[in-house]
């Protein structure tokens, strides 16, 4: 690539821009070299501080990125030495760094000469935009240097001739301007008259600040290419210089200028080189702006949201100032997402987005970080009844429902607050415990949490179990207990139900309400629910083939009945495999995941496969008798808080026999939970239930010792195993 060249339009061929990767990691650098391969330019790789003095010897280059932690020689020892070179003391350098334990740090590089940061994990787009911003700047000054070169060699070549220099600056692309000793304008070329809409001789004698819009002028004031001037140079090195320009019409425009020097005769002159660059500013403010926006809503993307917190936390250091962070998500964008689309999904964003930037201060600095979360930083000292003010006007700003289309739907927000210094002095410690906040108000419903230390421990409790949960059916770690049912009128075994265990190897048994809210919360699910039906037909199937009978059942999650289920293709795949007849698989589902939108045509589709369905723990979620009217369901089974209290309670007597009787007269069977006395069973036999289940008869226990328990259960030994 160091090869390459630019051709321009007369034929002269220039060397591609190069810019410098210095990092002692070769992974880091070829990671770097990647992302910058679409800009085009020469790419030099050193790996330490040696060998980057070395090689800005040797070469010119635009940038250097440069990695902040190397053996021998650090990267601010190595700024600070190429910084002594006169040659070398203006090439920016750009740190490549991670925020360390102490964000004062980033003060050092600022000393030792750095212009930027790059934080790693590095983004590419960010990387490429600055990249691109300080490449635009070394092409346009090498250029002025060339426009610059070629006026004085053509000036060495025509000092005779006045009338000869005019007609060479005339056909110049630059605008140019001549001063005499005493700084008025004493001559231009049309480039320079095009520029600031000037014709004539009208800027003839003007002082050279007259170009200059007014705000400006004071800095361009005494300007001479000597060593105090402005434009001065310093051992033959010109100076390009930013400022704004303004047009005999008084408009204004960013223009870049640079000085010289000619002789023409015995006279000798100032030259003003500018360029208009209003086109290269907005593409750099756009590249900008697109590195650090969030490309749907236009709010801050993450990168920018953590510079603006870094430099937020500088000022709070100095100052002893509180600050604070919070961290929200909206609960219900996943149903949006589910029943109206994406594209409804991004236009809910785009209004959460613009009612966030109407509430809050212009000072505040709002940004999405990702899907349906969102970051805050109030403007300047922030304690906990201000951040806690900020999260009351979030929740009331979200507590309005959102136009879609036709249709108006609702979502509210789940706010995490982390108070600088007492939970965290780094941005990414700040937003970790932030996000862990807003986990709490979300699973208690608060609207908003603090960061708490025993949250956060529980948080990450969870977390590690999550991590564990991903390799617990590979592992072989799952287990599967049986409790059975009995049949009321026989008073025999009719059926069990299969009940998850992990055995955790360091928790040991878990129960299913260690982790089973996890795992729904995940794709998990789904191949956790296809073990179970898997391991209790097979056991199903075992028990057959020794004489027992039974109708296995199975609980199933509301996330299973969603759309786009797989859950009847995999039912029919499992009992096919395993001979299951249809009507002995018996399909639990809770009330709140019946009622879920795809429930009845899933529930459809099964029943009509011959599969039989229950719902469980009837009289604790929001169905009636009328509504399972609709639903093509088999059984109920009344909740052990019912049945536990029919001795002590009228009330639940009259609840638990009138669900008997209509439940009858509906065509369901129904089955009692939490049997643990003989009372409650004779009262359930007395109302004519159909079946039970509870500690009376026996605990859930493993598929052997329920075959145990079979051969010496006299609600089992009817059923001939091991005879």
């Amino acid at each position: 690539m160091g090869d390459e060249r630019l051709v321009e339009a007369s034929g002269v061929e220039r060397p591609t821009p190069a810019v410098l990767v210095v990092n002692d990691r070769e992974s880091q650098r070829v990671a770097i070299r990647a992302m910058l391969a679409p800009l085009g330019l020469e790419v030099v790789e050193v790996d330490s501080g040696r060998g980057a003095l070395r090689a800005v010897l040797h070469q010119t280059f635009a940038l250097i990125l440069m990695d902040v932690r190397m053996p021998t020689m650090d990267g601010y020892e190595t700024a600070n030495l190429i910084r002594q070179r006169s040659q070398t003391k203006r090439t920016p350098i750009i740190f490549v760094t991670s925020f360390g334990p102490d964000d004062t740090e980033t003060l050092t590089a600022y000393a030792s000469g750095a212009v930027d940061f790059i934080f790693t994990p590095v983004q590419p787009d960010v990387l490429r935009a600055k990249v691109s911003v300080f490449v635009d700047l070394f092409v346009q000054a090498r250029e002025l240097q060339r426009s610059l070169a070629s006026i004085t060699t053509l000036n060495g070549a025509l000092r005779d001739s006045e009338a000869s220099t005019q007609a060479v600056l005339d056909n110049v692309a630059d605008g140019i301007l001549t001063a005499g000793s005493g700084g008025l304008i004493e001559s231009f070329n049309r480039s320079a008259g095009a520029l600031f809409g000037h014709s004539g001789e009208r800027l003839i004698g003007r002082p050279l600040e007259f170009v200059i819009a007014p705000a400006c002028r004071d800095e361009f004031r005494g300007l001479s290419t000597g060593p105090g001037g402005l434009l001065g140079n310093d051992a033959g090195q010109h100076q390009a210089v930013e400022t704004l320009g303004q047009r005999q019409d008084g408009s204004t425009f960013p223009m870049e200028v640079e000085s010289g020097e000619m002789r023409l005769g015995d006279q000798i002159l100032t030259l003003l080189f500018v360029r208009d660059i209003s086109e290269r500013k907005a593409h750099i403010e756009s590249l900008e702006h697109q590195a650090l926006h969030d490309a749907l809503t236009g709010l801050a993307n993450r990168t920018l949201f953590g510079e603006h917190l870094l430099r937020a936390l500088f000022a709070a250091r100095r100052n002893g100032e509180p600050r604070a962070v919070l961290v929200m998500d909206l609960d219900g964008f996943k149903r949006v997402n589910d029943t109206l689309g994406h594209e409804q999904g991004d236009a809910l964003l785009e209004q959460v987005a613009e009612r966030l930037v109407g509430a809050l201060r212009e000072a505040d600095t709002i940004a999405r970080l990702g899907g349906d979360e969102f970051a805050i930083l109030p403007g300047g000292p922030t304690d906990l009844a201000t951040a806690s003010e900020v999260a009351f006007k979030i929740e009331r700003t979200c507590a309005i429902g959102f136009q879609l289309e036709q249709e108006v739907v609702q979502v509210s927000a789940s706010i995490g607050i982390a108070l600088f210094p007492e939970h965290g002095t780094t941005t990414a410690e700040l937003l970790r415990r932030a996000d862990m906040a807003m986990y709490v108000a979300k699973r208690s419903g608060s609207g908003h949490a603090v960061c708490d230390a025993a949250a956060e421990k529980q948080t990450a409790h969870q977390l590690a179990l999550l991590v564990d949960l991903r390799q617990c059916i590979a592992r072989e770690q799952l287990v599967l207990h049986y409790q059975p049912k009995i049949n009321l009128v026989t008073r025999e075994i009719s059926g069990v139900e299969a009940l998850l265990r992990w055995h955790h190897p360091i928790h040991g048994l878990m129960g299913p309400g260690s982790f089973m809210a996890e795992v729904e919360r995940t794709e998990l699910i789904t191949p956790v629910t296809r073990w179970v039906l898997d391991e209790a037909l097979r056991q199903q199937r075992v028990w057959r083939y020794e004489g027992v009978d039974l109708t296995m059942a199975v609980n199933i999650s509301a996330r299973s009945l969603g759309p786009n289920s797989s859950l009847p293709a995999t039912v029919a795949e499992l009992t096919e495999t395993w001979g299951t007849p249809p009507e002995q698989l018996v399909l639990e589902l809770t009330e709140s995941a019946v009622i879920e939108a795809a429930a009845p045509e899933i529930l459809d589709r099964l029943h009509g496969m011959g599969e039989r369905l229950s719902i469980d723990d009837f009289g604790t979620g929001y169905s009636s008798l009328a509504y399972l009217q609709r639903l093509p369901v088999d059984e109920i089974k009344i909740d052990r808080s019912f049945v536990m209290r029919l001795e002590e309670e009228t009330d639940q007597a009259v609840i638990v026999r009138s669900t008997i009787d209509l439940a009858h007269n509906l065509g369901l069977t129904v089955v009692a939970e939490g049997v643990e006395d003989q009372t409650p069973l004779d009262m359930l036999v007395a109302y004519g239930c159909d079946s039970a289940q509870g500690y009376f008869f026996s605990p859930p226990c493993t598929a052997d010792e329920l075959t145990k328990w079979l051969t010496e259960s006299p609600y089992g030994a009817a059923t001939g195993v091991g005879r």
